[in-house]
């Protein structure tokens, strides 16, 4: 049943690749608004642990600049972390540290020739109380009927943090605009995460160029831009290996641990993947994806997974 349901998937996607624009329209949508929200609770699991929500809200501005598109964000996020029981007693129960992480991030990608793209972005975010996850855990723990965690007095100490990442990518196989393998290398230095990781995303389906693509949140433009497709409507597979320095929301602030919190040690090496699809007409996009991550900290029981739903509005 499961084989056969991934035929139809992959047939329908191919299908759907072979169809191309009618009209090549020119467009000027030079701005996007997106939301995002993730919750392990998507995927109707029993448990609610670990990476349990997050809510990012976004804005992006279009330009152009020597022939070259470039996208400008703004996001403003909140992570929510909490173990995988309820429990305060015993404290060993905490296998992974509460904390919660608010932050807004600027984000600059720039497309380059071949196909290949530079990011680097600057986070200021506060861990700790001052983050709103208990308040907001709490909130919709009750609204929803669940039953709230016990040790948020035990939770990472309020400090701020500022952070710097960058990221590269280019196409190395892409076969009549249906399949490409896009390679990823990623860089963060700061005081609240500091990893490296390498990945490779997979895509199939109907995409447009990477500078037109939703696959990077390029679906807006500055200029009148040529559209090869009438939609997008893409599969992904994201494979990812990281390397964990630092990640504060286990160790606590770099420059600011406090007392009274519990920590852990982050693992030094994660796997994690993605898949999800993509699908974008006119001015509105949507993607959902299922991520599955191995233990971020040493002591955590179990490895985790969570659903993510972004959908985003562009206009002029």
């Amino acid at each position: 049943m499961v084989n056969r349901l991934l035929i139809y998937i992959v047939g329908f996607l191919l299908t759907a690749s072979s169809i191309k624009a009618q009209e090549k329209i020119p467009e000027v949508l030079g701005t996007e608004f997106s939301f995002t929200t993730e919750n392990d609770a998507y995927l109707f699991q029993k448990k609610d642990a670990y990476y349990t929500n997050g809510v990012f809200f976004s804005l992006s501005k279009a330009a152009e600049k020597q022939g070259n598109k470039r996208i400008r964000n703004y996001q403003l996020g909140q992570m929510i972390f909490t173990p995988l029981s309820k429990k305060a007693s015993p404290l060993s129960e905490i296998d992974r540290p509460y904390c919660g992480w608010l932050f807004l991030k600027y984000t600059e990608t720039r497309f380059l020739k071949k196909e290949s793209l530079f990011q680097f972005s600057t986070t200021l975010s506060e861990l700790g109380p001052s983050s709103w996850g208990e308040g907001l855990q709490n909130s919709y723990h009750k609204l929803l009927g669940y039953s709230r965690f016990n040790g948020w007095q035990y939770q990472v100490n309020d400090a701020l943090g500022i952070d710097f990442g960058a990221s590269y990518a280019q196409i190395v196989l892409e076969d009549s605009s249906w399949f490409k393998l896009v390679p990823e290398a990623t860089l963060n230095l700061g005081t609240t995460y500091t990893n490296a990781g390498i990945g490779m995303y997979t895509v199939i389906g109907n995409f447009e160029k990477n500078s037109s693509s939703m696959l990077w949140n390029a679906r807006a433009s500055a200029v009148a831009e040529t559209k090869h497709r009438k939609f997008e409507l893409f599969a992904f597979w994201y494979p990812q290996v990281i390397y964990q320095g630092y990640n504060g929301t286990i160790q606590g602030g770099l420059l600011n641990k406090g007392s009274g919190a519990i920590l852990g040690t982050s693992e030094k090496w994660i796997f994690q993947q993605s898949i999800g699809i993509c699908y974008g007409a006119n001015k509105w996009s949507a993607r959902a994806a299922w991520v599955y991550q191995t233990r971020e900290a040493v002591s955590q029981i179990r490895d985790q997974q969570y659903g993510s739903f972004t959908v985003s509005f562009r206009l002029h």
